[in-house]
């Protein structure tokens, strides 16, 4: 018997970079994109909300508030689900705020895609 999909939930306000991570996420056997959102009230919405999430990709600039935000405000509803810092920020502070905040890994978008896959399986 196989293990379940990782669910994986993806916030990106570009909608070409949200389309390809879905397709890309969607290709793998043991992951399964469950949702997009591209501002930062559909994420803690969703992330809040929803119990079919295990993962949220996250985009460090969303529509809205800071993304920062969606750290703190998932974290503190007690919401335990893995979340991954996508971005194109590539500042060593930038990183460290971003682990501080709440995030569980932080993958840049300059980087190969498979770091990104990686990390959503890295348990």
């Amino acid at each position: 018997m196989s293990a379940s999909p990782i669910r994986v939930l993806v916030a990106e306000d570009n909608a070409d970079l949200r389309d390809l991570l879905v397709t890309l996420i969607s290709a793998e056997d043991d992951l399964d994109c469950v949702g997009t959102a591209s501002d930062v009230d559909a994420v803690i919405t969703a992330c809040t909300t929803q119990s079919n999430v295990d993962v949220l990709v996250l985009d460090l600039e969303l529509q809205g508030r800071s993304s920062i935000d969606v750290l703190k405000s998932v974290r503190g509803a007690g919401c335990k689900i893995k979340i991954i810092v996508f971005s194109g920020h590539s500042h060593p502070e930038m990183i460290r705020h971003t682990l501080a905040a709440g995030a569980d890994a932080y993958v840049p978008k300059s980087g190969d895609l498979e770091l990104l896959l990686d990390a959503i399986r890295d348990r």
